[in-house]
């Protein structure tokens, strides 16, 4: 079951407003991307509106190559081919070059080839059963980053089976675009909001930062802290409350382990991943759950990637990348 206001699952945002009274504050929001997208701009209304205009246009256009199903993205065409597409749009080859980097830095936590896997979840739900195992062996047959080939401009698969879902990653770099156009607008800051992404750009008129409530849904108060962002910095989140599928009155949540093709059993309830890329931190933050807290803290001390991470485990302990990051 999707929930499409997922501001209200993870986080809220405290933006202090009231402190800003010298400047104006535009807001709009919109759906695009199978999400709730909203914008918070530090100007007036009459400065705001071709902006916002220009952000839509920016993500109508992202949605158009990376969804599942608008036939003519980039994804709906690599998914339909029998052995990949030669003409990919040049976001579309960057991205995937960056889910393919980090599914291997990450030995497979993360994989933009677990589509098959989700299509099988989804229609066993709808028919109320768990997958069996000959469902799931012909689905793992054909997950894995070994399963795709960059080429000049193209994308290639093994087989004609192999498919890719861009949804565990391409919120996070449609969120970095859009702070790259906003940083070249004649504006001092903003925010933007994707539910579970939040990106900062800027500084807010009254100089204090831009702080961020995380949620916590092993607690009865919701909120586990406060985190701080400053200019460029992106917060993805991923959880087992926000997305599931109800099978036979039990709850299976949607980030599924590549290895096994189940929802991760990895001990976590909730990943949030800070960094300044944020197609990384979309990625990182679902490969991190699904390696669990040892493995993920494990995997941050090697420094392969620079970012900070917050860790909510299904009985409320919560550990920090580092000291401070997380505040009462």
């Amino acid at each position: 079951m999707k929930k499409l206001i997922c501001i209200c699952l993870i986080f809220c945002l405290l933006l202090t407003l009231a402190s800003c009274s010298a400047t104006e504050t535009s807001t709009q929001s919109f759906f695009l991307m199978d999400t709730v997208i909203t914008v918070t701009l530090y100007t007036s209304t009459k400065v705001a509106e071709p902006i916002f205009m220009q952000c839509r246009a920016i993500l109508e256009e992202l949605d158009a190559l990376w969804s599942r199903t608008k036939g003519e993205s980039d994804v709906c065409r690599f998914n339909a081919s029998s052995d990949g597409i030669s003409d990919a749009d040049a976001r579309t080859f960057h991205l995937i070059s960056t889910a393919l980097e980090v599914t291997t830095k990450t030995d497979g936590a993360f994989d933009i080839t677990v589509a098959p896997l989700v299509t099988l979840w989804q229609s066993c739900a709808e028919e109320d059963r768990l997958p069996n195992e000959a469902e799931l062996d012909a689905c793992l047959q054909i997950v894995g980053a070994q399963n795709l080939t960059l080429t000049d401009g193209g994308i290639c698969k093994s087989e004609s089976r192999v498919q890719m879902n861009l949804g565990g990653i391409g919120k996070g770099a449609a969120i970095s675009i859009l702070i790259n156009y906003l940083n070249t607008c004649a504006i001092t800051g903003g925010l933007v909001s994707f539910g579970s992404n939040v990106a900062v750009f800027g500084s807010k008129p009254d100089g204090s930062s831009f702080r961020i409530a995380l949620r916590d849904p092993t607690q009865d108060s919701g909120i586990a802290g406060t985190l701080l962002l400053g200019d460029g910095e992106v917060l993805s989140v991923s959880g087992d409350y926000e997305r599931y599928h109800t099978i036979g009155g039990e709850r299976y949540h949607h980030i599924l382990d590549p290895a096994t093709g189940y929802p991760s059993q990895s001990g976590l309830t909730s990943v949030a991943v800070i960094c300044r890329d944020g197609a990384l931190a979309d990625a990182l933050s679902t490969a991190l759950f699904v390696m669990g807290i040892d493995a993920a803290m494990e995997f941050y001390a090697s420094g392969v990637f620079d970012f900070e991470a917050i860790f909510i485990a299904s009985d409320g302990t919560v550990t920090a990348t580092r000291d401070g990051l997380l505040q009462n």
